[in-house]
C-alpha cells in the first residue's frame, strides 16, 4: 500500500479530523471537565489518546522515535517502568489489599502501555493548528477556575478545584513551550501570570512547585547540562536518602507539629518494622491504611514516603532509575525544548514530593497527558526541508 495519501483522500481527511478530536478531548475539554466531574480524567484521557492512535494508523504515519524505546539513555525509562510495575505486582503477595492493589497495578500498566503506543505512533510532524489547542485549552481552564471561584457552585468541591488547577498548571508548561517556540512572548507572560495568580490566591500549596520549576527553567536557559546534573543529583538524594533524613531527624527532640513531627512519625514506622524498609508494605497500603487509621495521621503525604512505605528500597530504586532516565532523555532533545521540559519536570516532582496525593490514579493520568502533549510539541518543532520532499506527494502529518 502506498505510504503517501492524496491530499483529498477521504481517509486522510478522516484522520486529520480524528487528530483534531483527540487533541480537543485532551487539551480543551478535559481540563474544564475536571472541575465538575471526578471521573472525567479517567474517561476522557484514554478516549483522547485512542483517537490520536486511530488517526495515526489511518494516516499510516512514519513511526517517530519514542522516549520509551530500548537503548541508552532512554532505555533507563522503559527499564525503570517495567521493574516498577513488576515489583508492584510482586508486592501483591504481601499487601493486605490484594484486590484494590491488583486493580491499581493494572491501571498503571494500561496507562503506561497506552502512552507508549501514542508516543510511537505520533507523526513526525504536527500541525500548528492542533498544537495551539493546548494554549486555548489552558486559557479556557484558567477562565473556568476563576468563574468557579466567583460563582462557587456546590458541585465544585475544593478537592476538584485543586485537581483541575494542578492539571491546568501542568499543561501550561507545554503550552508555554510552544508559544515560546513561536515567539509569542506576550501570551507566555499572560499565561504565567495567570497561573501564578491563581496559585497565590486560591491554592498556595503549589506555589513552591511553581517556583522550583521557574528556577530550574531559568538555570537551564543558562546552562542546560549543569542544571540537568543538579536536578539529577537532587532527585537521587531526595528519593534514596529520604528515610535516612527521617531517621536523623528522629534523634532530635520531638516537635509537636510541622515537618519535624512528620519525619519523626516516619522514623517510628521504620524502627517498628525495619524489614519493610526493603520490601515495603505492599501496593495500595499507604492510602488504604491512612483511610482506616492504621497509619499514623502525622505520616508524610508525599511521593518520597509513599514509594518507600509501599514498595520499599526496590521500588525507590526503580522510580529513581526512571526519573534519572527521563532527565537524561530530555537533555538529548532539541536545546530549544530542554529548559521548559526540565522546568516542567521540576514542577511535577516538587508537587509530588511536597504532599500531593501521588498514590491516586488521577495524578498518573495527568502526567501521561502532559507526556503526550510534550511529545506533540516536540514533533511540531521539526521542520522538513523542501528539498527532501518527494515531487507531487504529500508527507502524512498529524496537523
Amino acid at each position: 500500500m502506498d505510504r503517501y495519501l492524496k491530499p483529498d483522500a477521504p481517509v486522510e481527511q478522516a484522520a486529520l479530523m480524528m487528530f483534531r478530536i483527540g487533541f480537543a478531548i485532551l487539551f480543551l475539554i478535559m481540563p474544564v471537565a475536571m472541575l465538575v466531574s471526578r471521573r472525567a480524567l479517567f474517561v476522557l484521557a484514554p478516549i483522547g489518546m485512542i483517537a490520536i492512535i486511530i488517526a495515526a494508523l489511518l494516516l499510516a504515519a512514519e513511526r517517530a522515535p519514542s522516549s520509551f524505546r530500548l537503548g541508552p539513555p532512554e532505555g533507563l525509562v522503559s527499564q525503570g517502568i517495567l521493574f516498577l510495575l513488576a515489583w508492584s505486582a510482586i508486592s501483591l503477595m504481601w499487601t493486605p489489599f490484594i484486590s484494590p492493589g491488583a486493580e491499581r497495578v493494572f491501571r498503571m500498566a494500561s496507562c503506561a502501555v497506552l502512552v507508549a503506543i501514542v508516543l510511537n505512533l505520533l507523526p513526525a510532524r504536527m500541525r500548528s493548528s492542533n498544537l495551539y489547542l493546548i494554549t486555548i485549552g489552558v486559557g479556557l481552564g484558567i477562565v473556568a477556575l476563576i468563574v468557579a471561584q466567583i460563582i462557587k457552585p456546590t458541585r465544585v468541591t475544593p478537592d476538584m478545584f485543586e485537581r483541575a488547577l494542578v492539571m491546568i498548571s501542568l499543561l501550561a508548561w507545554p503550552a508555554v513551550t510552544w508559544l515560546a517556540i513561536k515567539r509569542r512572548s506576550a501570551i507566555v507572560m499572560v499565561l504565567a501570570a495567570a497561573i501564578g495568580g491563581l496559585a497565590l490566591i486560591w491554592q498556595g500549596a503549589i506555589v513552591p512547585a511553581l517556583l522550583a520549576g521557574a528556577v530550574v527553567m531559568g538555570g537551564a536557559l543558562n546552562n542546560r547540562h549543569s542544571t540537568g546534573a543538579a536536578l539529577t543529583a537532587g532527585v537521587c538524594v531526595l528519593l534514596l536518602g529520604a528515610p535516612v533524613i527521617a531517621l536523623l531527624i528522629s534523634i532530635l527532640p520531638t516537635q509537636g507539629a510541622g515537618l519535624g513531627a512528620t519525619l519523626q512519625s516516619w522514623a517510628d514506622i521504620i524502627l517498628r518494622d525495619p524489614v519493610r524498609l526493603f520490601t515495603g508494605h505492599g501496593i495500595e497500603t499507604s492510602l488504604r491504611n491512612r483511610l482506616s487509621a492504621a497509619l499514623d495521621p502525622a505520616a508524610p503525604k508525599s511521593l518520597l514516603f509513599e514509594i518507600w512505605y509501599e514498595l520499599g528500597l526496590f521500588g525507590a530504586l526503580a522510580l529513581t532509575v526512571t526519573l534519572v532516565g527521563a532527565i537524561r532523555a530530555i537533555l538529548r532533545l532539541d536545546p530549544v525544548l530542554v529548559p521548559y521540559l526540565l522546568g516542567c519536570f521540576a514542577f511535577a516532582f516538587t508537587l509530588a514530593a511536597t504532599g500531593l496525593g501521588t498514590s491516586q490514579t488521577w495524578w498518573l493520568w495527568c502526567l501521561a497527558t502532559v507526556v503526550v502533549c510534550y511529545a506533540a510539541v516536540a514533533r511540531g518543532e521539526i521542520r522538513v526541508s523542501r528539498k527532501m520532499q518527494l515531487p507531487q506527494t504529500r508527507q502524512p502529518s498529524g496537523e
